[in-house]
C-alpha cells in the first residue's frame, strides 16, 4: 500500500468515526429534548464560557443569524445568559446559567461519560493521549494549510 492510500484511509476513517459518534450523540440529544445545534452550542459554551456570539459561530460553524436565534431561544429557556463585555460595550459574552451551583449541562455529563466509556473504554489512557496528540497535530496542519491558502475552508 502506498502512502497516498494510507493517508486516504486515515482521512476516511476519521470521517467515518466522526459520523458514527455524531449519529449516536444526536440520538441521545434528541431524547433529552435538544436539537443537535443547541447541543453543539451548549458544549462550546461549556468548554469556554464568556465567548462572544462571533467566537461561538466560528467554532461551531453555525452562521451568526441562525446562531443568534438559537441563543435567543436558549436565553428564553433560562439556559444561558448574555453579559456585557467589560471592555467592549457593543459585545456580549455568553455564559451557562447556574442553578444551585450546577449548570444546565450537569445532568447530561453522566450520559456523556457513559457514552465515552462505551466508545473509548477499551483504550488505555496512554492510547487516548496519543490519539489526542496525533489528532491535534493533524488539526494544526489543516489550520496552517487554510491560512496559507493551500486548503480552503467551507
Amino acid at each position: 500500500m502506498d502512502r497516498f492510500e494510507l493517508q486516504r484511509d486515515v482521512g476516511w476513517l476519521i470521517f467515518d468515526v466522526s459520523r458514527l459518534l455524531m449519529r449516536s450523540f444526536e440520538k441521545k440529544v434528541r431524547e433529552v429534548g435538544l436539537t443537535p445545534h443547541q447541543w453543539r452550542v451548549l458544549l462550546q459554551i461549556g468548554r469556554r464560557e464568556g465567548q462572544t456570539q462571533t467566537e461561538i459561530a466560528e467554532e461551531t460553524e453555525i452562521a451568526r443569524a441562525p446562531l443568534g436565534r438559537l441563543l435567543d431561544k436558549l436565553e428564553e429557556q433560562g439556559v444561558i445568559e448574555r453579559r456585557q463585555d467589560p471592555h467592549d460595550r457593543r459585545a456580549k459574552r455568553i455564559y451557562l446559567v447556574e442553578r444551585e451551583g450546577k449548570t444546565f449541562m450537569e445532568p447530561f455529563r453522566q450520559q456523556a461519560k457513559e457514552q465515552f466509556d462505551t466508545v473509548y473504554g477499551k483504550l488505555a489512557d496512554s492510547e487516548l493521549l496519543e490519539l489526542i496528540r496525533m489528532l491535534d497535530h493533524i488539526k494544526a496542519n489543516i489550520q496552517s494549510a487554510e491560512q496559507d491558502g493551500i486548503v480552503t475552508p467551507r
